[in-house]
């Protein structure tokens, strides 16, 4: 796959839409259900010097949306050409690509300093898992 102009747009297109979409939908699950995985979503509180700072949800959110970019790039630049990966269905890489941030529930729901959901939270974890795997589906849109 030739890497240009296009195809980054193309990435950052998905990657962007990606991320605003699944935060989105995380707010609304998080109002309708009481499971605070939006919350979990923007959480830094825990990272040094970041976490000391009050960031506004807007600022919290366009640091969601960097990582969102940061996953889609990653899927498409650097694990998509890899010569181990380019027999796999596209589709089987992105879920792969998605397993550590569905795991990130753990850490991040430990870490967080405010109260949002427990790492035992077995229904927070199955909509936090839901939703980033609905993430990953579209993924190879970006190729």
């Amino acid at each position: 796959m030739k890497m240009n102009g296009r195809i980054n747009y193309k990435v950052f297109l998905i990657g962007l839409t990606n991320g605003i979409l699944l935060g989105l939908i995380m707010k609304w699950v998080e109002i309708f259900s009481g499971k605070q995985v939006y919350k979990l979503l923007l959480n830094v509180d825990f990272l040094p010097v970041i976490g000391a700072v009050s960031w506004s949800e807007a600022s919290l959110f366009f640091f969601h949306l960097i990582f969102s970019l940061a996953v889609s790039f990653s899927y498409v630049h650097i694990l998509h050409p890899l010569k181990i990966f380019r027999n796999w269905n596209k589709y089987t890489l992105a879920f792969l690509t998605i397993i550590p941030a569905i795991m990130l529930y753990f850490p991040l729901s430990t870490l967080s300093k405010t109260e949002a959901v427990l790492p035992s939270d077995l229904t927070a974890f199955f909509l936090w898992t839901i939703l980033h795997l609905v993430y990953g589906l579209f993924l190879p849109k970006a190729i």
